[in-house]
């Protein structure tokens, strides 16, 4: 065989391992036939649960745009390490969509309102949160966050409540919190919540958890039930209190450029997409959590629901955290949610 056969022979060769090696971060696209692209970077893994609420996303843009549109996901960080990295992204046009948490925007921008969702015990239950999202208020700090950023907000889903996962003891009460090391999201109302209640919070990153937990660096972390199970802290900790202090907001965030150079009937299919991903991510949700909960209790862990008067005596306790953090929500903003919760 010639010798510059031979050479392109290897050449295509190589072609198709690198191609075959190379779609593991993102999905497969018809990106060459499509007139627009939406990046959009997903820190978990591709089987996580928050990354099949993206899947969706997907699924219902491809389908509603006739294919005029595609949505490459990519998995593990692989554009946009973190969430800031990623909100950056958006806010730059480097990458078209991202599921912001609301403490995340709010660090990023001079929305505080944004961090009314980090408030403990603010929500009665999931119902009163959605009920919060859809109100008025939530509607003007979203519109807020849209003009100072020049993004769209299409809505947000929550990704599940709040939990205290630890490899001590059960908590029951808030003095059982009194010398432990919890990691907590990088959020002072977080890291104060769990300083009044006596413990000591340790703001690492989620990659840091599970060998932290390992070397005994903390014992233990506040985080939803379903990425506790996803990322396999029970297996270290056992004891899971489901205090339900908080939902965490997923706020699906559009560069604004992006979307208003689509044609009318392309936005129309997005934020119908959007939308449509949003109610089917609320119940999946849900689904996951209660699914999440049962594996873990399968795996022997203990969890501990708590009461309504152990509930009352942690929202009693974490009263100075609250109001060590008002200002960072804004007092106007606090009291204008309390005033809605008391009246509606």
């Amino acid at each position: 065989m010639p010798l510059k056969q031979i050479a392109f022979m290897f050449f295509i060769s190589v072609l198709l391992v690198v191609a075959a090696c190379g779609g593991g971060e993102t999905e497969p696209t018809a990106a060459g036939d499509a007139e627009f692209t939406i990046r959009n970077p997903i820190i978990v893994s591709e089987d996580n649960f928050v990354a099949i609420t993206m899947k969706k996303f997907k699924e219902l843009v491809e389908e509603k745009s006739e294919g005029r549109i595609v949505v490459e996901n990519y998995y593990n960080g692989t554009l946009g390490a973190s969430d800031e990295e990623a909100l950056q992204l958006v806010f730059d046009g480097n990458a078209e969509i991202f599921g912001m948490s609301s403490f995340v925007g709010a660090q990023a921008t001079n929305v505080d309102a944004l961090n009314i969702f980090d408030v403990p015990f603010l929500f009665e239950d999931r119902n009163e949160f959605y009920e919060f999202v859809h109100s008025p208020i939530a509607e003007e700090i979203f519109q807020s966050f849209e003009e100072e950023t020049n993004t769209k907000i299409f809505g947000a889903y929550d990704i599940g409540y709040y939990g205290i996962l630890n490899n001590t003891h059960p908590i029951e009460e808030p003095s059982d919190l009194q010398g432990l090391t919890l990691r907590t999201p990088q959020s002072s109302m977080y890291m104060d919540l769990v300083e009044v209640l006596g413990g000591n919070p340790s703001p690492i990153t989620q990659a840091e958890v599970y060998s932290a937990l390992q070397q005994g660096t903390i014992d233990g972390l506040m985080t939803t039930l379903p990425l506790m199970h996803d990322y396999q802290y029970h297996e270290l900790g056992k004891f899971i209190t489901e205090t339900a202090h908080s939902y965490v907001p997923y706020v699906m965030t559009m560069n604004g450029d992006f979307y208003h150079h689509l044609p009318p009937e392309l936005q129309e299919a997005v934020e119908e997409a959007a939308e449509e991903m949003i109610d089917w991510s609320i119940k999946y949700v849900e689904e996951e959590e209660a699914e999440a909960m049962k594996k873990m209790e399968e795996d022997g862990s203990e969890v501990i629901s708590l009461t309504p008067d152990q509930r009352e005596l942690f929202f009693e306790a974490v009263q100075p955290a609250i109001e060590k953090n008002i200002e960072s929500v804004g007092e106007d903003t606090y009291q204008q949610v309390l005033d809605w919760l008391e009246e509606k």
